[in-house]
This record gives structure tokens, sequence and C-alpha cells, in this order.
């Protein structure tokens, strides 16, 4: 089915409904992306090859998923709701806090950061493509889909990141680190998620 038939198929208020949506996501993959710059090419951030990949990603993602939520929002003739963005602003804090150079856990930070920002867009994705699906605009649900397939295994891989990165943060502030911890915190974050609980203690 082409574009233009989605288009056609769709009459003026579900037309509305959609581009609503679409204002929505794309102040949201706006603000993701505004501290992946540099986030990406921070000498700092780049210190820790899987952290630094993990950034990388997102950007490459974020960029894809602009393009194509503007395309698909001049197609049915919205345009892109900038007080949006000032309420996700408000909701995930500014992008700029992301480096912010007084804290000593700033690629822990980030990661955090993107991860929280992430989630938020999957939960709006998965709403989005039911939007879409319902109200008959298939392109539009196959972007929400694509955006989807992209998000879920970096939320993943930060996950399974992050303990790592926070323990060679600690030991570089001279802490003492038990550095099998991350391994421990991994799989216990991976029995959480998949409902196993494996915890003896309050």
């Amino acid at each position: 089915m082409s574009t233009q038939t989605n288009i056609d198929s769709t009459d003026q208020g579900e037309r509305h409904t959609v581009a609503t949506y679409l204002s929505d996501l794309l102040a949201l993959e706006r603000h993701i992306v505004a501290p992946l710059d540099a986030q990406s090419n921070s000498d700092e951030h780049q210190t820790m090859p899987e952290a630094a990949q993990i950034f990388r990603t997102i950007k490459a993602n974020t960029d894809r998923h602009i393009v194509a939520l503007e395309t698909r929002l001049q197609e049915l003739g919205g345009h892109p709701a900038s007080a949006v963005k000032s309420a996700w602003s408000q909701l995930l804090g500014s992008g700029a806090a992301a480096l912010n150079t007084a804290r000593k856990t700033k690629i822990s930070k980030s990661l955090r950061d993107d991860y929280t920002a992430l989630a938020l867009a999957s939960i709006s994705y998965t709403m989005f493509h039911a939007t879409s699906l319902g109200l008959g605009d298939s392109a539009s649900a196959q972007i929400a889909k694509q955006a989807l397939d992209d998000t879920a295994p970096v939320i993943v891989k930060i996950s399974q990141t992050i303990p790592a990165v926070v323990l060679a943060e600690l030991q570089a502030d001279g802490e003492n680190v038990r550095v099998s911890a991350a391994e421990l915190t991994e799989q216990a974050s991976r029995d959480s998620w998949s409902g196993r609980n494996t915890s003896t203690g309050a």
C-alpha cells in the first residue's frame, strides 16, 4: 500500500490525531538528541568503549527517527509543537546536565539520563503504534515499529553496561571497589526483569 493511499484512507480527524502523536514524538526525539553530540565527542566519554558505542548508536538512531517523523508529519499536513518540547524538557531535565563537569560520575549519569529518555520514547512509540494501527495508518505504524526495534536493544545494552561503568568511576575516584560486583548486579537486573526473585534477605 502506498503512502498516498494511507493518507487518503484516513479522515481529517484521524489524521489530526496521528499528526499530534507525530509532533509529540518529534519533540521528544529532538530533546533526546540534544546532549548526544557532546556525549559522543567528549574525550572522557570515549574512555569507556562500550559506553561510547552506546552514545553513538543512540545518536544514529535518533537522527533517523527525527527524519522519519518530520517526513510523515509533513505528509499529514501537521506541524512540530515546540510547546511539547518544553514539556519534555521539564520532565527529563536539561540535556546539558548530561555533561555536568562537577560530577565524578559523568558517564554513568549520561547513561542513566539516556536510559530514562529511551524508556519514555519506547512506551510513547508503543502508544503511537497502537494509535496508528487503530486508525488505519499503516505507514505511521511502521515508523513506530522501526523506532521500537531500534530502541529496545539499546535500553537492554545500557542496563547491562552501567554496573561496570559505575564501578569503574568509583575506582577512578579512589574507592576500594569489588570489581566482580558488576557481574552480580547485571545478573540481579536480569533476574528482576525476568521475574525471578533470587534475593534471600530484605
